[in-house]
């Protein structure tokens, strides 16, 4: 092969590379228009039958799991993420710490069958910031939302652990004294407890501590796993 025919495969090479370039970025822009559009008619559409979608139960799911796959919040009406609260949402409450406590409602309905309906105040921070890739919810704006639906009776008082760590309660749970002594000892691991490991801190006879155990686990709080390598553990999903 000649030198004229290798220069001419490198701009036969480079032309059509730079025509695949040129025909993604039309496809991009095509893609984007496309989103516009719809974000555009799911406005309109929101503003024309918003009242319905908040009254109708079944609609208000449809119209949430179409905005996630746009990437938007869960909140009809809002159309942005807001990344952290402005003076009028410090000085009201409201706003950015509305849309968060939607958020946090949302959170906990969907969990509720994983969990037994309680979480850690920091696995409810960590699950946010999954849900909202690229921005930061600080613990305080978690604690601050929590509180006004607290306030709002959308869900009971935080409960305090003796680890100090704060639970939420998404459901109304009615733990035994021996079952908040086996959560904050799971706390202080990581949300993980063997039966060994409870009977050597608390002094409790093997009866007791595996009542507590399996009382949490009938309850949806905890989850029994089994291995011939490791032996019998315990899981708490509330506690990260």
């Amino acid at each position: 092969m000649g030198l004229r025919d290798i220069e001419r495969k490198i701009r036969m090479k480079s032309a059509y590379q730079q025509k695949e370039a040129e025909l993604m970025l039309t496809e991009l822009d095509q893609l984007i228009e496309n989103y516009k559009a719809l974000e555009k008619q799911l406005r309109q559409f929101e503003k024309k039958h918003g009242k319905q979608i908040q009254e109708n139960k079944e609609y208000y799911q449809k119209i949430t799991e179409f905005r996630r796959e746009l990437g938007l919040p869960d909140e009809i009406g809002v159309y942005e993420w807001k990344e952290k609260p402005g003076f009028i949402d410090r000085l009201t409450g409201k706003g950015y710490y509305d849309q968060l406590a939607n958020e946090i409602l949302e959170i906990g309905k969907q969990s509720v069958r994983e969990t037994g309906g309680l979480m850690s105040i920091a696995e409810l921070t960590l699950r946010i910031n999954k849900s909202r890739p690229g921005k930061v919810v600080p613990p305080d704006d978690v604690v601050r939302s929590l509180e006004t639906l607290v306030k709002s009776g959308l869900i009971p008082q935080l409960r305090k652990l003796d680890s100090g760590v704060k639970i939420v309660e998404f459901v109304t749970v009615d733990l035994s004294k021996d079952q908040e002594v086996v959560l904050s000892l799971a706390s202080r691991k990581g949300g993980e407890l063997t039966l060994e490991e409870l009977v050597m801190k608390t002094k409790w006879p093997i009866e007791r501590a595996t009542r507590a155990l399996n009382a949490l686990v009938d309850d949806g709080i905890a989850l029994k796993d089994e291995t011939y390598a490791e032996g019998t553990k315990y899981w708490f999903p509330a506690l990260g």
